[in-house]
């Protein structure tokens, strides 16, 4: 399996995600269960099949676009080929672990960037995650392999597969302020 840079941020994310709910699980268990189950990230559902007053509630979360009566989730994972016997690429391993030993650093940095009532402990945690991998990339990657305004533009692309698009704005104000203080 030959992942692109971006596609390996993703499931950066969604591996910091899982574990963050989930600190039992190692990066191999996570990393097979998130590319065994993808087709749970791009389910599709007929309008019919849910109930008039949970629809709404669904639209609220999913944040769903409306085409032929379906409900379609943002999320746009890619499909992989899964193998039981996949490798972790080394920039995915190389992220997660970054992420999770400098995570103190990399929330202190957002949470002084964040303008208003908010905290890195007030943040939906996909959004949280987003950010963290962005600033994670922007202190810790290789300049010439992972310009800053590379990390910002991908937490940006991010954003607009997992989040809305307040997130966004949000997450690109949080990271445009980060931006302008690092070196």
């Amino acid at each position: 399996m030959k992942l692109q840079n971006s596609q390996i941020r993703e499931l950066a994310i969604l591996l910091l995600y899982q574990q963050s709910l989930n600190s039992d699980l190692s990066l191999e268990d996570s990393l097979h269960h998130i590319l065994s189950n993808t087709e749970l990230l791009t389910q599709t559902l007929n309008k019919d099949e849910i109930d008039e007053n949970k629809f709404d509630s669904l639209k609220q979360y999913l944040k769903p676009i409306q085409t032929n009566d379906k409900i379609v989730p943002k999320g746009s994972f890619k499909q992989f080929e899964y193998d039981e016997d996949i490798m972790i690429p080394h920039y995915l391993e190389q992220i997660v672990n970054g992420v999770q030993e400098n995570s103190d650093e990399i929330d202190q940095l957002i949470d002084q960037h964040i303008q208003g009532n908010w905290s890195v402990n007030r943040l939906e945690l996909i959004n949280l995650e987003i950010l963290r991998v962005a600033v994670y990339e922007m202190l810790y990657a290789d300049r010439e392999v992972v310009p800053k305004v590379v990390a910002l533009s991908e937490a940006l692309e991010l954003a607009k597969l997992y989040s809305d698009d307040k997130s966004r704005k949000f997450i690109n104000g949080v990271l445009s302020n980060i931006m302008d203080d690092i070196d």
